[in-house]
């Protein structure tokens, strides 16, 4: 029986992260024939097909799923042990692969990037933006190591299996966007029955469009939706165009569209529970130092914000 080697997990888990022996074989800077070999081998020795084969590429067998996850914590584990050996006085080196939701990550994400690398410089660290479900993929193909994102859990927005694990970092409660000069904006707080009938603009990035609506109805209310957009900023550029208003939870330190347009902000009269954001990752994989000190430095930046 051929031997399984650390090699051959990681042959196993770029192809599954690129979905193609070609993908696979560019990042490894090796030949197809090599990366196909290597697969077909491991195939052999574990007794059990890893992939299907088809004109688009590789996917998952069950099996092979299984197979990548456990992969990814020996591998996880190794790049500890390496990690550690070559550490000077606990620096820490390699490589971290962050995740975060599109509207958190320019209000969050540069100032943990700065604190962090501050104190680890030898971290190299790559971050993607995107919605939850784009994250929880991220972080089930492995590409991402850990993902900041918003728990939702009543629209199923993260499993409540074990599949993930997440600690707890904020909460943003939800507020009013208004066009300047809204004869609303100089009011300290705003009800949704005052601005239901007006033209909503619904920033529809899952899950927060869900959120947003879900608010309405929990006082039995149908808001008049104009436009919706998956866009941070295109909600305050129509906005501050007077097309509408919306509702966010994250803020901002200015209050201008990229048009240099201004808005006006205010506080909902009514007592909502806010999106609680959290730092996720996969339950199974042990978390490497690089990890856990990234999560500890995303704790300290957003008590701060608070």
């Amino acid at each position: 029986m051929a031997e399984v080697t650390l090699k051959h997990l990681e042959y196993l888990v770029v192809a599954a992260e690129k979905g193609s022996v070609t993908g696979a074989a560019n990042q490894l800077f090796l030949s197809q024939s090599a990366v196909s070999t290597a697969l077909s081998d491991l195939e052999s020795a574990l007794g059990t097909q890893l992939f299907i084969r088809h004109a688009r590429g590789l996917s998952l067998t069950a099996a092979g799923e299984t197979v990548v996850l456990e992969a990814k914590r020996v591998l996880g584990t190794v790049d500890e042990l390496r990690d550690t050996a070559r550490s000077a006085e606990g620096d820490l080196q390699g490589r971290l692969r962050v995740g975060c939701y599109s509207t958190v990550a320019p209000v969050l994400l540069p100032a943990v990037i700065d604190e962090f690398l501050a104190k680890h410089p030898k971290v190299e660290i790559t971050f993607v933006e995107g919605s939850n479900q784009t994250l929880e993929d991220e972080l089930r193909s492995g590409r991402i190591d850990v993902a900041i994102m918003y728990h939702y859990e009543d629209r199923g927005s993260i499993p409540s299996s074990s599949e993930f694990s997440r600690e707890p970092l904020s909460s943003s409660p939800p507020y009013l966007l208004l066009p300047k000069g809204h004869e609303k904006s100089g009011q300290e707080a705003v009800s949704l029955a005052e601005m239901v009938d007006e033209p909503l603009v619904l920033f529809d990035l899952a899950p927060a469009g869900d959120y947003f609506l879900a608010l309405f109805k929990e006082r039995g209310l149908s808001p008049n939706v104009r436009f919706r957009t998956t866009s941070y900023a295109m909600v305050r550029s129509l906005v501050a165009r007077g097309l509408g208003y919306s509702l966010l939870s994250q803020r901002t330190a200015s209050q201008a569209s990229y048009e240099g347009l201004e808005y006006a902000t205010a506080e909902l009269a009514e007592s909502f529970d806010g999106l609680d954001i959290d730092v996720v990752y996969i339950s199974r994989l042990k978390l490497t130092r690089r990890v856990r000190a990234f999560i500890n430095e995303c704790k300290e930046v957003a008590r701060s914000f608070q």
